[in-house]
């Protein structure tokens, strides 16, 4: 991996740990943010895998002023282990602590 790619790596894993309320590790084999409740492995891609960015376009035209979420089934697993993705601005809207303090 060259330094330019592991420096975006570390700017992309320091961002989110400031927007998450976590820590960067900066450990090589561990999760890569440290957070109470969440388990982070930040990836900062140039190119998004072309099946995805067709999915989640048809998401977010389908969203309309809903909250966009995709959810991922490999087939012949429990949906249980679905992946579900949302934008990272509509996870902090849905993870902000309300006015009496929960999230």
């Amino acid at each position: 991996m060259s330094t330019k790619n592991r420096n975006r790596g570390k700017r992309h894993e320091r961002k989110i740990a400031e927007l998450l309320g976590g820590k960067r590790t900066g450990v090589l084999g561990g999760e890569d943010v440290l957070h109470p409740v969440y388990a982070v492995e930040c990836k900062s891609r140039e190119k998004i895998p072309k099946w995805f960015a067709k999915f989640w376009e048809q998401t977010l035209r389908n969203a309309k002023d809903k909250i966009p979420m995709l959810v991922i089934h490999k087939l012949n697993q429990k949906h249980e282990d679905d992946w579900i993705v949302v934008r990272l601005k509509d996870f902090l809207a849905l993870t902000e602590p309300t006015d009496e303090g929960e999230a």
